[in-house]
């Protein structure tokens, strides 16, 4: 049997229209905002850590994030043909999993803890140690998101500007959607 390539999917501005770091940091604030003094301590300790703290002081309401439609799309597509999904997500592990939970389309997770950012260089490192080298597909929206798209693939352009596109233009790439300009 011919094993189908997984499908990695980022989280934040891929599948949702937003970014969790920003949605826990203004609730956190607007419940606490003399919470403020603590962030620069807590981004000392690393930025998983400053997720870790802002995951313990707000709940995101999963159900009212802004989903993107093509994604959801495209996950369905991939899923009825086969292929394991998997969410993969520098977002803190607890909100990665009430997502994944909430959408019921994700094979497993991975994410951000305390001490690990699951972002950038450290995301295509886990990736290529569970998958191999141009083992995946990932869906991403970034910048920060070269490392991985170089070692996939399928690189999957969600949500992305221009620039992206010009900087992947090297990879076997699919868009799916433009950042409204």
């Amino acid at each position: 049997m011919n094993k189908k390539i997984p499908l990695i999917v980022d989280l934040d501005h891929t599948l949702i229209n937003t970014d969790l770091l920003y949605e826990s940091s203004l609730g956190t604030l607007k419940k606490q905002p003399w919470l403020i003094l603590l962030y620069p301590f807590w981004f000392f300790k690393g930025k998983g850590y400053l997720k870790d703290q802002l995951v313990k002081r707000f709940t995101v309401d999963v159900s009212s994030l802004p989903y993107l439609q093509e994604t959801i799309d495209y996950i369905h597509e991939r899923k009825q043909q086969g292929s394991s999904i998997i969410l993969a997500t520098a977002s803190h592990k607890d909100y990665a999993f009430a997502v994944a939970k909430h959408i019921d389309l994700f094979d497993d997770v991975m994410a951000s803890n305390a001490d690990f950012n699951l972002s950038s260089h450290n995301k295509a490192d886990k990736l290529i140690e569970r998958f191999g080298h141009k083992g995946f597909d990932y869906m991403g929206d970034h910048m920060r998101d070269m490392p991985v798209w170089e070692a996939s693939n399928l690189s999957i352009l969600v949500n992305v500007t221009n620039k992206i596109i010009k900087h992947t233009a090297h990879l076997n790439t699919l868009l799916i959607s433009k950042k409204a300009s």
